[in-house]
């Protein structure tokens, strides 16, 4: 296991230093990027901290990633790891930053409450100046709604937000208590009260996770993260208090791709290679401003291209960061879906790179018999992923709600390289496609277009949804697919299901992409244990995919389920629940969202893709049965 060692130590604003005999922590490197990437609060030894931005980090310390096809994509000109570190660090083991937050504390045994400065820091986990019991983080953060910032609770002020007397309004003293009421029907929140030492003041937490609490004392938004100097009077975003292990006070997002061979003979991209350019955010931000025209110079000297190629990518360029990222993902899943066909394409070889090496297998053997016929007509071809390399890189995360502004991982400021935080992965996976011809004439089908609508819509009208491509029925029908078989899989390939990942090839047109490709990739050995590919081959796959669709034809919850007008977050969801469909989020490119199984196995009104193999699976048992 690949661990990374973290410092919370030394104020954000500069490089920290770690103190002799400091305390050292660790996570695993992949979780630099997700859970525990930027902006995330990390709990770990009874302690709270987060995640400072990729400016803060010690650039010098880290390593080079590289996979070209997608800094490409996302206009970066670099990829950089965290170091991993041994199992036993020493005290020049190199670490990257992590702010305490919340600030605020309280004692266990004498219930003191006390906000950590930076001088305050020794190393060591907190402990209380005066009993000396362990000190431990408070439970409540507040996080902007809309510009992602995030802030301690104002304790004091909330204390004294009730005041009873002139000398409780004129208090602005900080010794406060975090107490437990007894002996009065207190419930919930209500009976934990912050009080002064001072001058007696005290309010419970009744009302602190209302809506607008703080506004009505008056608190504003500081404008900054925990690891930045609050900036004042500078953003006027709502305000919400959370605790601070709750999964929306950082949603991080993040690309993936897999590492494909290149081609034989590479073609420059002078349009990617102008987005790589350091000085290309700020012509794109301000394309007529002053600076402008020096800028386009700039970039043509370096990259030796024309001024009007530089201003016509510019101009092209989305500013919508979510259809940047989406555009770039899309691009990303074509390459990789070009790379399985020339697989397909070539089924007597065993082809790619040391990172990429994928054969062919056929679905069934070929005196399978009859009763799989109605199976094997819908599918196309198995591709066996021996090998896989798997590139993760964090772009940066919102708060509270995905529809909330992206906060960059790299909040520094410009006019130098962009790069961006990334953790490689290695694994095997299993491809399998579908029957294009047969594919194409039932999403066509009247029944399939206007069930299909319902989720687009939805998906039009949500700030969520607009994040994915078109719910077209290829891909609601690829994607419930892909779960149903990952939650069939994780019962004999060897991996837990949260192991398991998908990506689902679904556009349409020129590309005809029909596949999903289910795979594990892990920092250590566990991704590549050979249990996936075994499960790939005939005739395990047939028995996996068909034991998929029986799973997928009932559900614990039917007919409710099967009925459903409307699941999950902003009703993306059809027939699709906890008990047929959804799977670990961290293995599902959509957050569990545009899934019906019906488009699987049909129903009264929608004929299912696979409805035909279905009851010809369920008439050969009953026939095996009764014989």
């Amino acid at each position: 296991m690949a661990d990374h060692a973290i410092d919370a130590i030394g104020r954000p604003h500069r490089p920290c230093h770690r103190q002799w005999g400091a305390t050292m922590r660790t996570t695993r490197l992949s979780q630099t990027v997700s859970p525990f990437g930027v902006g995330a609060v990390l709990d770990i030894l009874g302690e709270s901290l987060m995640a400072a931005d990729i400016s803060q980090w010690p650039i010098e310390q880290t390593y080079r990633l590289t996979s070209r096809r997608l800094q490409e994509r996302l206009g970066v000109a670099e990829l950089r790891t965290p170091p991993s570190v041994p199992s036993f660090p020493a005290k020049n083991t190199p670490g990257l930053p992590y702010e305490r937050f919340p600030s605020w504390l309280f004692c266990q045994d004498c219930r003191r409450m006390h906000r950590m400065r930076h001088h305050d820091e020794t190393g060591g986990p907190p402990v209380c100046g005066h009993c000396g019991g362990p000190m431990v983080p408070m439970r409540f953060i507040v996080v902007g709604t809309e510009r992602g910032h995030a802030m301690d609770v104002p304790w004091r002020r909330w204390a004294h937000s009730e005041p009873t007397d002139q000398e409780q309004r004129r208090c602005k003293v900080d010794d406060l208590l975090f107490l437990t009421r007894t002996g009065i029907a207190s419930e919930g929140l209500a009976s934990l009260v912050v009080r002064c030492t001072t001058c007696k003041a005290e309010r419970d937490l009744g009302d602190l996770t209302v809506r607008d609490s703080l506004r009505r004392i008056s608190v504003r938004c500081d404008g900054a993260q925990p690891w930045q100097r609050p900036n004042q009077g500078s953003c006027n975003e709502r305000l919400e208090v959370v605790q601070r292990g709750a999964t929306n006070v950082t949603l991080s997002d993040t690309t993936t791709a897999l590492d494909i061979p290149e081609p034989e003979t590479p073609v420059r991209d002078e349009e990617a290679e102008i987005r790589q350019h350091k000085n290309f955010e700020d012509v794109r931000s301000s394309p007529t401003g002053p600076l402008a025209d020096a800028l386009v110079q700039l970039i043509v000297r370096d990259v030796g291209v024309s001024p009007d190629l530089v201003r016509r990518v510019a101009a092209s360029a989305p500013t919508d960061p979510d259809q940047e990222m989406k555009a770039a993902r899309e691009g990303l899943l074509a390459d990789e879906w070009q790379a399985f066909r020339q697989a397909i394409d070539n089924p007597a070889e065993t082809l790619g790179t040391p990172t990429f090496r994928v054969s062919v297998t056929p679905f069934l053997e070929p005196d399978a018999g009859d009763a799989l016929a109605a199976l094997r007509a819908s599918v196309g071809h198995v591709v066996l992923a021996h090998r896989l390399r798997e590139v993760r890189v964090l772009h940066g995360f919102r708060r509270y709600d995905l529809g909330a502004d992206m906060v960059d991982a790299d909040l520094g400021p410009r006019g130098r390289a962009r790069w961006l935080p990334a953790v490689e992965s290695f694994g095997e996976g299993v491809l399998l496609t579908l029957d294009e011809s047969r594919l194409a004439d039932w999403e066509r089908l009247d029944a399939v277009v206007e069930r299909a609508r319902v989720l687009e819509r939805r998906r039009r009208d949500s700030l969520v949804g607009s994040r994915f491509a078109e719910a077209t029925p290829r891909l609601i029908l690829l994607h419930s697919l892909a779960h149903v078989l990952m939650r069939q899989l994780a019962f004999s390939c060897g991996y837990s299901a949260a192991s398991l990942r998908e990506r689902v090839y679904a556009a349409a047109g020129a590309t005809q992409e029909s596949g999903l490709l289910i795979y594990t990739a892990a920092g250590d050995a566990e991704g590549t244990l050979g249990g996936l590919v075994r499960q790939g081959e005939a005739p395990r796959l047939a028995r996996t995919l068909v034991a998929a669709l029986e799973a997928a034809s009932w559900c614990s919850s039917d007919p409710l389920c099967r009925g459903s007008r409307g699941q999950g977050m902003g009703s993306m969801n059809l027939a699709a629940c906890h008990g047929c469909c959804l799977i670990s989020e961290t293995s599902c490119e959509r957050g569990n969202l545009l899934l019906d199984r019906i488009m699987i196995v049909g129903d009264d009104r929608t004929p299912g893709y696979f409805q035909e193999a279905i009851q010809a699976a369920q008439l050969t048992a009953a026939l095996r049965a009764g014989g």
